[in-house]
């Protein structure tokens, strides 16, 4: 079936130019589907003056054509009878979307559409007749469509992967729903005291944690719902982070986003610091969640039997690889696995008979706490094993984060 005779069938019934246009879509780049279907029913009605005869068509789809050899007259024209002449009422959808994002703050936007099922049964019929071989869903000429003539209405464009807000219009229900995405902010922190977690806990033991310190300010500017903290790995609770961690706020059903980030990273607590704010994107989440880095630890080792400055010797064996199962302290919340982890460097410094301080450089995912006390043999070598003396980390501080440059 050529192009003539396929155009030919799908006007045995009423058809808008947008429904007759969109099933040739692939075809002919820089046409808007309404001039493609003007231009095939134009050749239709050609080909129907030519050989004086109006075929198996409904002449009302000629209403405004004056035919020179045909005899018969074209009738009124009849709404469609594939989208109910839709595309004649997209302003009204226009002036729905302006009233509910007035409340919003957004700079891209996204127009989906949720369709009655008569309009998706009609679209299915008219496929099944004529087939699909250059059709474009109905649904994606109505969102974009929609999307041109809502940017000429507001200072905002359309932008299906950055989007900030998305409108999905339900032509059953006839309303407009809104739903706001949400708004990603990246930054560095530090901890600078002990006893915080970096995430909130659900059984509300601790007060506040880095995430609810960082996310307060933000959260008041941009009348958020909620907040979520995505970093690259975290400290211990009792651990401080004197290195800058990288992490991506997420702020879930924003109101406002053009925020003074800067001016409101001042306003975050002492407790924790923040620099290099920017705005981000869930691609950055992903990346960062990702990320395999290397970090540096410093610590106090503290030693149940004496030792002398000689028997911290013994530590730079430890330099390699390290077989860990999951600690024994976090088994109530993690899987219990094998792993192999890199010790990369190690620098120690004698204090007294009892304690020493111990620098340690080691792989992504290194159990440091583990590495000192041994956890009842799960991590293997382990300092106390070295020096065959019972070992615990005191006052843990990740001192360097070595991000790939």
């Amino acid at each position: 079936m050529n192009i003539l005779e396929k155009a030919t069938m799908i006007l045995e019934k009423p058809v808008c130019d947008h429904c007759l246009g969109r099933q040739f879509a692939q075809l002919l780049h820089g046409y808007s589907n309404d001039q493609r279907g003007r231009m095939l029913r134009t050749m239709v009605a050609m080909t129907i003056d030519k050989e004086k005869t109006k075929y198996n068509v409904d002449i009302s789809n000629f209403s405004d054509y004056k035919f020179h050899n045909l005899e018969e007259k074209s009738k009124k024209k009849q709404k469609c009878s594939v989208c109910n002449n839709l595309f004649d009422n997209l302003d009204k959808w226009i002036d729905k979307i302006q009233k509910v994002s007035k409340k919003y703050e957004f700079r891209k936007f996204l127009i989906g559409t949720r369709l009655s099922s008569e309009l998706i049964q009609k679209e299915e019929e008219l496929w099944e007749s004529v087939g699909i071989d250059y059709c474009e869903p109905l649904k994606a000429e109505v969102n974009r469509e929609i999307g041109k003539k809502l940017e000429k209405k507001i200072k905002a464009v359309g932008n299906p992967k950055n989007a900030n807000i998305n409108f999905i219009l339900d032509f059953k229900k006839g309303k407009v729903i809104v739903e706001i995405n949400p708004l990603f902010i990246y930054g560095e922190y530090q901890k600078l005291v002990r006893g915080i977690p970096q995430t909130k806990w659900p059984s509300g033991k601790y007060k506040t944690s880095v995430e609810q310190i960082i996310a307060k300010p933000f959260m008041n500017a941009t009348k958020g719902k909620a907040h979520n903290l995505h970093g690259l790995g975290r400290e211990d609770i009792d651990a401080r982070c004197l290195a800058h961690r990288p992490f991506v706020l997420e702020i879930i059903n924003p109101e406002y986003r053009n925020l003074p980030l800067n001016k409101l990273s001042k306003k975050i607590k002492k407790d924790v610091r923040v620099r290099k704010l920017r705005f981000s994107s869930m691609k950055e989440v992903r990346e960062i969640k990702e990320m395999k880095i290397d970090k540096s630890y410093a610590m106090i080792v503290e030693c149940k039997k004496p030792l002398d400055n000689k028997d911290l010797r013994k530590i730079k064996k430890i330099i390699g690889e390290i077989k860990q199962r999951t600690p024994t302290r976090v088994l109530h919340r993690r899987a219990d696995r094998f792993r192999v982890r890199k010790v990369k460097e190690i620098r120690y410094k004698y204090i007294n008979k009892k304690r020493f301080s111990l620098t340690v450089k080691g792989e992504a995912g290194l159990y440091i706490k583990e590495l000192v006390s041994g956890d009842n043999g799960r991590t293997r070598p382990s300092i106390s094993f070295l020096l065959e003396n019972e070992c615990v980390c005191k006052d843990l501080d990740v001192i360097k984060i070595h991000m790939k440059k």
